[in-house]
């Protein structure tokens, strides 16, 4: 019994160890995934008003909130992050001074089909990617911008469409604009 919970016990440890690894590693792209966590963060504690505009397909609907789950509204941009490890040798990378733009090598076959980062002034950045999904049942495409200023979240768009095999083509647009 002894021996079971010591193995136990140098397995949970071990498992410790590899998750601190892993949190430590170089980000081989721009951590978007680190950045996104940070403006959750913060909107959750500064709970600020949201002019939010939502498309679906005909009928749109405008809105000022203030209670947003910020996790589930920002985790499509967490998911176009590309610090992932089967990523690695996926992207070609464009940099110049006015940002970096990594786009999907031809021979790759995986859903961030591009990631623009740009700087806009001295203290503020935008954030564009495209998301694309496809198999033989639907076909799934989501166009993601935001943009940052002042390290602070000031508006985002996501809009894209959702495409099942015998359905009709369903267009979406969410819109953004923090308010403070």
């Amino acid at each position: 019994m002894k021996k079971t919970i010591s193995l136990l016990a140098f397995c949970a440890l071990l498992s410790a160890c590899n998750e601190k690894v892993k949190e430590n590693q170089v980000k081989k792209y721009f951590d978007l995934k680190g950045t996104i966590e940070k403006q959750i963060k913060m909107l959750n504690s500064q709970k600020p008003t949201v002019q939010k505009m939502v498309i679906i397909a005909d009928s749109s609907e405008n809105q000022s909130v203030t209670t947003i789950d910020w996790a589930k509204e920002l985790e499509l941009f967490i998911q176009a992050d590309l610090n992932k490890p089967a990523f690695t040798q996926s992207y070609q990378v464009d940099s110049s001074s006015m940002g970096v733009k990594y786009t999907l090598k031809e021979t790759e076959k995986l859903p961030i089909k591009y990631l623009n980062i740009n700087r806009v002034g001295e203290d503020g950045i935008s954030i564009e990617a495209m998301i694309n999904n496809n198999n033989y049942l639907y076909e799934t495409e989501r166009h993601l911008k935001l943009s940052i200023k002042n390290n602070q979240l000031t508006n985002y768009q996501i809009e894209g469409f959702q495409k099942i095999v015998f359905g009709d083509k369903k267009v979406f647009k969410i819109n953004g604009i923090i308010m403070k």
